[in-house]
């Protein structure tokens, strides 16, 4: 068996080494469907809506009438006291039952925030997939271009044309190429996983993805600024948060007089039949403390809640956005020219040099340098479309939504 067939028998021991699993080609508006149902996040929000919902009903709680009563029976004189007394407090009347619907308004504003996230996380383990799918299918071709070049070579050997040296080393590229395909393989499978779990998928089927390509950036920015102004779920949750703890701030400070019982008294001497009646009252008298601690702790919460609104106020939002756009237009742009352009020249160069070795035109010296340049412009040009949609989930963050979504609200 000569070097060239035991080449390619490693090859084929390495592409055999892992199991045979089953692949599906998941599409992006699957995997976001399937993750707004099933993403780990949305659970948990929905779980922590469920309790934020039940505990205003906490707030609202009116504590129940307490009944006292009293039999005495002295010198033969029987005697007996009723007294139904009912714990009030000023908040009661309103307040309390203002900050719970205010209060069930920001607990499902905060749970329509977690989509934003959730796509935004969706959408990273599709590319981190799709990533190491494109990193195989480059190293792949690589393999291919360096294959095709490989009976040129031994003709260029036998001719006297070259030497052994080349033809080695052109064998060692192209297993190292094999190698590198195979080595992402482990990658593709756990950021499959990774994907999977976002998802909700219990199939065990290994996802291949297709390139998370979407709609072009428009010409300007203006129509995503407006969008992100008015629809940033963080800042709309961010909003109704404030209002929760000012609500809750105007309990502390209603109830800064502690508390108070109202009730009505009532007495009967059983021997004269004698009924009286009375209305008492009991409060705390607000001298050493008034609440202080409830109120400091509800205007910290006030004073956080409007420091966290003040980084989404519009101007700031406008002008994060319009610099995520720059950038994802700027890289977005570069991938389009280098992968249209530079990539072409170079295996149009490849392709002539091979033409002229095969006409006896060329050597193998003048194809070395083509097939590293071409290489290292392939990886080039990766890299800038991992940028260019890199930049374009940045983008997408700061707009609070997809891009698509944003696009088709400015045409309506």
């Amino acid at each position: 068996m000569n070097k060239y067939n035991i080449l390619l028998f490693s090859g084929w021991i390495l592409s055999t080494a892992l199991p045979c699993l089953a692949e599906e080609i998941l599409p992006l508006s699957t995997a976001l469907r399937e993750g707004l149902k099933n993403h780990p996040d949305i659970l948990t929000a929905d779980a922590n809506l469920r309790i934020r919902l039940a505990e205003t009903l906490a707030v609202t709680e009116i504590p129940n009438p307490r009944l006292e009563t009293e039999f005495q029976s002295l010198n033969d004189k029987p005697r007996l006291d009723l007294k139904l007394m009912q714990p009030i407090k000023r908040s009661y009347f309103g307040l309390r039952r203002n900050y719970a619907v205010i209060e069930q308004t920001s607990a499902r504003a905060d749970a329509r925030a977690q989509v934003a996230g959730v796509l935004n996380d969706v959408y990273s383990r599709y590319l981190e997939l799709w990533t190491v799918q494109e990193l195989q299918a480059i190293r792949g071709q690589n393999r291919k271009d360096l294959l095709s070049l490989r009976e040129s070579f031994e003709k260029s050997v036998k001719a006297g044309q070259g030497g052994t040296v080349e033809l080695a080393l052109l064998d060692a590229e192209v297993a190292n190429e094999a190698a590198e395909r195979q080595a992402l393989e482990s990658q593709r499978l756990a950021r499959s996983a990774a994907l999977a779990r976002r998802i909700g998928r219990r199939s065990g089927t290994v996802i291949t993805v297709e390139r998370p390509s979407g709609l072009s950036l428009p010409a300007n920015s203006g129509a995503l600024e407006s969008f992100a102004v008015r629809r940033t779920p963080l800042r709309l949750a961010l909003l109704k948060r404030e209002e929760a703890a000012r609500a809750r701030l105007s309990i502390a400070q209603a109830d800064r007089l502690g508390n108070m019982e109202a009730g009505l008294l009532l007495g009967n001497d059983i021997d004269y039949d004698n009924f009286s009646v009375g209305i008492g009252f009991t409060m705390d008298l607000p001298i050493w403390n008034r609440n202080e601690a409830a109120i400091a702790g509800a205007q910290a919460s006030v004073d956080a809640a409007r420091g966290e609104l003040m980084q989404f106020e519009p101007g700031r939002v406008s002008a994060v956005v319009k610099l995520r756009y720059q950038s994802a237009l700027t890289a977005e742009q570069s991938a389009i020219r280098y992968r249209s352009e530079v990539v072409p020249l170079f295996e149009a160069a490849l392709s002539q040099a091979r033409d002229a070795m095969a006409k006896g035109q060329g050597s193998i010296s003048q194809l070395q340098p083509i097939i590293n340049r071409l290489t290292q412009t392939r990886m080039r040009a990766f890299e800038l479309q991992i940028s260019a949609l890199e930049a374009r989930a940045e983008l997408e963050g700061a707009l609070g939504g997809r891009l698509e979504e944003a696009l088709a609200t400015s045409v309506r």
